[in-house]
């Protein structure tokens, strides 16, 4: 029949087996020896044991259901044996085998009759096992059998019935057979190992049940149920003793006698390790019991202080750190004030260096602290219950400055794990304070330290009662930003619409505030201006705003928010929980207090004015106040004081003490206030002296330390009124403690105190009875043993004390920890404004130091990350920092390059150089628009970049303008950087910063044919063309055609590197820049190019100089929306340039113009109302080059300003701009080949754009065109456009002709007050007045051409003043000042050889003067002047007759016929009559027949009167 395992059968052969195995090791001697001997006397002899096997033996056959079966029936035998001393080893060890498999099968089962004595006798027996020694590893066996029973009885599934007694011995049991210290050195280690290996599954075992246990009735409770029934017998107090006798090993391994230092670490560090696995098992079951956390959080935490400072090994510290990580994990939210003593009085210490003696150590601490930070939500709880803690320290802010400390190398050769593991840490802190901006949450600006409170707010009460003061109302206040904080960085102004983020309200002041600037229409401000003006907005906006007086006011307090919200970072109301931001409204007092804390230390009486102003503490009633209200306010302020000095961090121990022992009674009640903020219920006396007389530092006066004293007698009675029977008692005894302290640890005293002289000295002491002598005992060795601390103790030795009072302390509301993860937003900013500064020069300093790539590819992550927090938080100093720090390495190593090596060949083949530019480029692409000061090393590195001969053709996308092509002067500049590069090289001008790619390509140049050398006035002359392009080319392929397959292949590393970087990006996508950050880009980019001009000491190219103005022109043209700010630096750019354009390079000089008018070309139709003057005192800079320089450069001004006037000439709107346009054109229309350009462009104005505002400008330009036109007969090097003269006589022509039809259309289109009111009056008038004289200009030329369009234009001008409504003082002013003044000019040339055909215009001229009188006669009769008028007319007439005596019979003719004409007139007018006199009585009459008689004596008055 088949057995299965577990059927009685199955039990009954089992037994069977182990009684067969136990007899034979009996039978092989009769003492049961090793040796089997046998005597005759012997063999018959009974044997005592052997009995009690073979009636054992005889009935298990009989047993049927084995749950009823007895198990002492069967296992009485074999425990026997285990017991009994005169048994050999081998025997023992044979019982103990067959326990192990009895225990190992189902007989013990749950259930089974009588099974829990029979579990709890098997402990007890086999932790009495005795046996007679035979050899040392058969002994060392038999005593692995025994632990392994105990192991598996723990473990069994009868183990549950095992009672903390027996739980206790076995596990004692267990590690004494394998303790370090008290093993015989006879056995070998690996009995140790094993024995400790069980002992610590037995401990797991028995705290993984007691944990389901509590646990259970925790759920039981909740539920509201009946607690279950235990599942096993032991429980709590088992766990407390197993743990009690866990840490007396590791507080008691230094004292053991003979105990090697090795020996010791052994035993401390297995008691971490199990301590740990306990913790891991119970997990925070623990907390459910109150003698379980109780242990961990006081004895345990001492232990292991005091341990990892005597035996700071590799090992003990880790172990250490794991422990505290279990702790953390499991017990932190009871026990954070207990993790802050440890972290910062011992872990960073360790971690520090202090108090080890190896860097391995260091090590050790350093990854236990990084344990800690990775934990989810560690940092931001440190932090919540830490830093945002009045009373606590700034554990956050120490840990990130030990971790950037150690992470940052000292040099080169100092990086090693140190380094690494403290960047691992400041990673794990970065990736924490991530979160919340990857999650895209809006996140709490750091508020302002200069917010003031509304009124005063006890903090101190409720920290002595262990709660949170109720900082509701005030966290309105405190976390309300600064007025004029860094988010207000992105209030553009007069750009509120574009951008989608200004503020109307400070748009609305900033108009209203009365700068001159902003209301001057066209004024361009510099990013300074704007930065004045939006403080002075922000300022103007929280004018108005007054202190609250009461908590429901304080939302509105200086901060606009709505009530229960903070400032984020983006200017938007920011919401948490409400303890979260009262946490965070604490942080900023906390602050405040430190102020306040190193007043009070230096002056106390300055310490409490200071807390009192700050709204921290109690003002001091008035002198007015009613005494009892006084005397109310005194002792608040004294209770308060007390509280301050007990709970506030930092204050100077000494001055506490010497105020607490002042006899004024204000200071008295201080001291009653401070005594009762300790809890002394429940404690030892000398522990409750101890914690009090830590707190301060006894003062020296007798006096002083007996109100002391006294004040601590009385608190520690009311407290333990079963310990004493009167307060006088414990006043007495707490000051015999002190003088005993004196007595035992001052050297001085020779003969101590004994402890009978000590109780003898305490007799009838306690109200006339004696103490409790175990009590006194007790107090008097435990000084004895530890001093009584009255100084300030070393720098790690934490105190016992110390864990009492935070036990205390986690009792309480105060001593919970607060959690962070609903409202990490709320801290994340100001927890980043703490580490990014030491951890961003730390990870700068590994990557410059290091070279081991995991490391440095670490640093560089944990820097793109920092910039990513940065931007979250709108911190612009991050990414500044980071580029700053980086980019010294790139352009130090490219620098340092020999001339022997290519630059692309070094870049490709070193990975860090990739690895940091392309950390660099990330940082400028994503996160640009933080970029302030950084901007400059930016471009730094890309010049450095392009003259090393790197920057890849891909980068000429940023050359391009807006998608115009660029100011391109050399054809195919734009298509290859390297080809540019080198082409400009081999001319020669390039006079420094040659990159050795260059130099190992020129010699292939030699071989490769250029285009001839330029010649002439070509303004890229000697720079290189698409010839010399095309040959740089050819050259770099020729160069890379002989280079080794690894140098291609760094080469090709390079370029893939440098194109995917693509630093084009930034400049190209430079408008969604914020404002600030564009203004440094555009201020980097006018000064990476070079000083100009240039000092002979510089080694930057002019090369180099373009490609930043091609830069400037790129960003300018995809920025025109913000152009107004980015103007004033640019303009100071060009005008440096044009300024010093003899000493620039003819190139730059000339891309600087075409960037100009190109510019003025593209804004003005987009931004002519704010821009175009602006633009236009640009223009007007271009007069500032120098004369020779424009000469060469004449075609391309001339080219670019026709493209300018066509594009954009209705959008000019400024008279000075018109002016300037016209004069630069006035300047380069003496270049032969630009007037026709200037020509054609003055004619296109003329006939498309011609108007009030630009009118005489442009036709006073249209003049000198006309004259330039004409050959200079004396001067034969200027030969004129004599081809073009006709065209401009035209223009002028249309000039006129535009003036009449604007008049008719104005007339038209307003009434005559308008067009008075509009100046369209003077303006016809002034117009008419200037072209007559224009044309009377003209009419002097020596060109015949011009001389008969100019008169024939004249006569209509004269005729059109009829239509025009010239007033008679306009048409007098005209004769007088022009008309007449150019006839005699003309009389005085008719015989001149350069004018020929004088004749004909003089005859003009007259018929224009007769047109004059027969037209406007009646109008010129009115005025004074007519009369010199008249005799001037009169004079040319005669003056021209006498001249043409010897002419022809041009004006013979002329001359008679249009006297008589205007003769007649004024007779039939009525005018010419006899006695005629003017306004100074000449007589007209008289002088006009004389002239008559002189120009056409033919004419008489007869002829006349006919």
């Amino acid at each position: 029949m088949a057995l299965h395992r577990g059927s009685p059968a199955a039990h009954t052969l089992l037994l069977n087996h182990e009684i067969a195995s136990v007899i034979t090791a009996m039978r092989h001697n009769a003492k049961w020896a090793m040796v089997p001997r046998y005597y005759e006397e012997d063999r018959n002899e009974p044997s005592k044991y052997d009995d009690a096997f073979r009636a054992l033996r005889s009935e298990i056959f009989k047993f049927q259901d084995w749950r009823d079966v007895d198990p002492m029936i069967y296992l009485s035998p074999f425990l026997n044996l285990i017991k009994a001393s005169d048994v050999s080893g081998p025997i023992t060890g044979a019982a103990a085998v067959a326990l192990q498999r009895i225990l190992e099968s189902n007989l013990l089962a749950p259930g089974t009759r009588n099974v829990e004595q029979a579990i709890n006798q098997i402990v007890e027996d086999a932790t009495q096992c005795k046996f007679e020694s035979t050899n040392n590893s058969s002994d060392e066996i038999v005593l692995l059998n025994i632990v392994q029973v105990l192991g598996q009885a723990v473990n069994s599934a009868a183990g549950c019935f095992l009672t903390d007694e027996s739980i206790c011995k076995a596990v004692q049991a267990a590690f004494m057979l394998g303790d370090p210290v008290k093993k015989p050195k006879e056995y070998g280690d690996i009995m140790g190992y094993y024995s400790r290996q069980t002992c610590g599954a037995m401990i797991r075992t028995v705290f993984k049940n007691v944990a389901e246990q509590l646990l259970a009735a925790q759920a039981a409770e909740i539920n509201q149920q009946p607690v279950p029934e235990p599942t096993c017998r032991y429980g709590v107090r088992a766990a407390v003793n197993i743990l009690e006798f866990l840490i007396d090993l590791i507080q008691k391994g230094p004292s053991l006698q003979g105990a090697t230092k090795e020996t010791v670490e052994e035993m401390v560090v297995f008691s971490l390790d199990t301590v740990h696995a306990v913790i891991c098992v119970a997990g925070g079951a623990l907390v459910l019991a109150e003698p379980l956390a109780r242990l961990v959080q006081v004895d345990l935490l001492y232990s292991m202080c005091q341990a990892v400072v005597q035996y700071s090994s590799v090992s003990v510290i880790t172990g250490f750190c794991q422990t505290l990580l279990a702790i953390s994990s499991y017990l932190g939210h009871v026990s954070m004030a207990q993790m802050e003593t440890v972290l910062q009085r011992v872990l960073l210490k360790l971690a520090d260096g202090k108090g080890v003696l190896a860097l391995e150590q260091q090590e050790a601490a350093l990854e236990g602290l990084l344990d800690l930070v990775r934990q989810p939500n560690f940092v931001h709880d440190m932090f919540v219950n830490c830093d945002c803690r009045v009373e606590r320290a700034n554990l956050f802010e120490e840990v990130c400055s030990l971790i950037s400390k150690t992470a940052f190398p000292v040099s080169k050769t100092s990086v090693g794990p140190l380094n690494f593991i403290s960047l691992e840490a400041l990673l794990a802190i970065l990736n924490a304070l991530a979160q919340s901006a990857r999650n895209g949450q809006e996140l709490l600006a750091a508020p302002s330290p200069a917010n003031e409170l509304p009124f005063y707010a006890d903090l101190w009460g409720p920290l002595v009662s262990g709660t949170h003061p109720d900082l509701g109302a005030l966290a309105d206040v405190l976390l309300a930003p600064h007025p004029f904080t860094h988010h207000h960085h992105h209030h553009h102004l007069n750009h509120t619409t574009s951008h989608g983020h200004g503020h109307t309200a400070s748009s609305k002041s900033l108009t209203t505030s009365g700068s001159a600037a902003l209301q001057e229409p066209g004024a361009v401000l510099s990013a300074a201006e704007v930065a004045a003006a939006e403080a002075r907005s922000a300022g103007s906006a929280t004018a108005g705003a007054g202190p609250g007086s009461t908590a429901s006011g304080l939302a509105t307090v200086g901060s606009g928010l709505p009530p229960g919200s903070g400032a984020g970072v983006r200017g938007v109301p920011v919401t948490g929980p409400l303890e979260l931001r009262c946490a965070m409204a604490e942080r900023c007092l906390k602050a405040r207090i430190g102020l306040a804390v190193d007043h009070f230390n230096k002056d106390f009486k300055k310490g409490f004015v200071a807390m009192q102003a700050a709204k921290l503490l109690p003002e001091q009633p008035p002198p007015s106040t009613d005494p009892e209200a006084a005397t109310a306010a005194k002792k608040l302020l004294a209770t308060r004081l007390g509280h301050f000095l007990r709970t506030c961090p930092g204050l100077n121990k000494t001055t506490i003490g010497e105020l607490l022992g002042d006899p004024d009674p204000f200071y008295l009640e201080v001291l009653e206030a401070y005594t009762t903020g300790f809890d002394f219920a429940h404690l030892k006396f000398d522990s409750a002296l101890r914690m009090f007389l830590e707190s301060f530092k006894l003062p020296g006066e007798a006096q002083k330390i007996d109100r002391i004293i006294n004040a601590f007698g009385r608190h520690y009675y009311a407290g333990n009124e079963d310990v004493f029977r009167c307060a006088d008692a414990a006043y007495v005894l707490a000051y015999s403690v002190i003088m005993l302290n004196t007595d035992q640890h001052n050297n001085q005293v020779k003969n101590k105190m004994t402890l009978e002289s000590f109780q003898r000295n305490l007799r009838g002491v306690n109200d006339g009875t004696d103490f409790d002598k175990r009590f006194l005992e007790e107090i008097y060795y435990s000084i004895v043993k530890t001093p009584l601390r009255l100084s300030e103790p070393a720098s790690m030795d934490v105190s016992e004390q110390c864990f009492l009072q935070l036990a205390q302390v986690s009792g309480t509301q105060r001593g919970l920890v607060l959690p962070s993860e609903s409202g990490r937003h709320l801290f994340d900013t100001t927890m980043f404004r703490l580490i990014w500064g030491p951890a961003v020069h730390a990870m700068c300093a590994i990557v410059d130091n290091c070279t081991n790539e995991a490391l440095i590819g670490s640093a560089l992550e944990g820097l793109q990350l920092a910039c990513q927090i940065a931007a979250a938080h709108e911190l612009e100093d991050v990414a500044d920092s980071i580029i700053v720090n980086l980019s010294k390495i790139p352009l130090q190593q490219l620098a340092q390059v020999p001339a022997s090596a290519r630059s692309d060949v070094v870049f490709g083949r070193d990975p860090r150089l990739r690895a940091v530019t392309r950390t660099l480029a990330a940082v400028i692409n994503k996160h640009g628009d933080s970029l302030r000061g950084g901007w400059a090393n930016v471009m730094d590195l890309v010049v450095q970049l392009y003259r090393r001969g790197l920057l890849p053709d891909s980068f000429c996308r940023a050359l391009n303008g807006d998608g115009d092509g660029g100011l391109v002067v050399r054809d195919g500049e734009c298509s290859s950087l390297r080809a540019r590069r080198l082409a400009l090289q081999r001319a020669g001008t390039a006079n420094s910063g040659t990159s050795s790619i260059f130099k190992h390509i020129s010699s292939f140049t030699q071989i490769l044919s250029l285009s001839s050398e330029p010649t002439g006035n070509d303004p890229s002359a000697g720079r290189g063309n698409t010839n010399s392009i095309a040959a740089a080319t050819a050259a770099m392929e020729a160069a890379n055609a002989l280079l080794s397959e690894p140098e291609r292949a760094a080469v090709v590393a390079a370029e893939d590197c440098l194109t995917k970087c693509a630093f084009e990006d930034a400049f190209m996508d430079s408008k969604f820049l914020k404002q600030e950050s564009l203004v440094q880009l555009v201020r980097a980019i006018c000064g990476s190019g070079g000083p100009i001009p240039r000092p002979p000491s510089s080694s930057m190219p002019w090369d180099a100089s373009e490609l930043c103005l091609e830069l400037l022109f790129t960003v300018l043209l995809r920025n025109r929306d913000r152009i107004t700010l980015l103007w004033p630096r640019a303009y100071e750019h060009f005008a440096t340039i044009f300024q010093h354009s003899r000493e620039c390079d003819t190139v730059l000089v000339q891309k600087s113009i075409m960037a100009m008018m190109r510019l003025c070309q593209r804004l003005l139709p987009y931004k002519a109302a704010d821009i175009s003057e602006p633009l236009m005192r640009g223009i007007q800079l271009l007069s500032l080059v120098d004369e020779q320089v424009a000469h060469d450069l004449a075609s391309t001004i001339a080219a670019e300003i026709q493209s300018l006037l066509q594009g954009a000439a209705a959008y000019i709107h400024n008279q000075q701009a018109w002016m300037s346009i016209c004069a630069l054109i006035k300047v380069i229309h003496l270049d032969p080949a630009s007037y026709p350009v200037c020509l054609d462009t003055i004619t296109w104005v003329v006939k498309e754009s011609l108007s009030m505002l630009n009118y005489h400008t442009v036709v006073s330009t249209a003049v000198d065109l006309l004259e330039r036109a004409v050959p200079d007969p004396r001067r034969g090097e200027r030969p004129g456009h004599p081809n073009h003269i006709s065209q401009a006589i035209r223009l002028v022509q249309s000039a006129e002709e535009w003036l009449e039809l604007w008049w008719i259309s104005s007339q038209s289109k307003h009434s005559p007050e308008a067009l008075e009111r509009l100046g369209f009056l003077a303006f016809k008038a002034d117009t008419w007045h200037l072209l007559i004289g224009w044309l009377c200009r003209l009419a002097k030329n020596t060109s015949v051409e011009v001389r008969t369009g100019t008169m024939s234009c004249l006569q209509r001008t004269v005729v059109a003043a009829e239509r025009l409504v010239i007033p008679p003082p306009g048409l007098a002013r005209s004769l007088t000042e022009l008309l007449l003044p150019l006839g005699h000019d003309l009389v005085k040339l008719m015989h001149s050889r350069d004018m020929p055909q004088c004749d004909v215009t003089v005859r003009e001229l007259v018929r224009a003067l007769s047109k004059m009188v027969l037209l406007y006669h009646t109008q010129l009769e009115s005025l004074a002047t007519f009369g010199a008028i008249w005799r001037g007319i009169l004079d040319v007439l005669a003056a021209a007759a006498a001249a043409n005596r010897q002419q022809g019979e041009v004006l013979a003719e002329a001359l008679p016929e249009a006297l008589k004409n205007m003769l007649l007139v004024l007779h039939s007018k009525g005018m010419l009559v006899e006695g005629w006199k003017d306004s100074e009585g000449v007589d007209l009459w008289e002088y006009t027949w004389r002239q008559t008689a002189r120009t056409a004596p033919s004419i008489t008055p007869q002829s006349i009167r006919s």
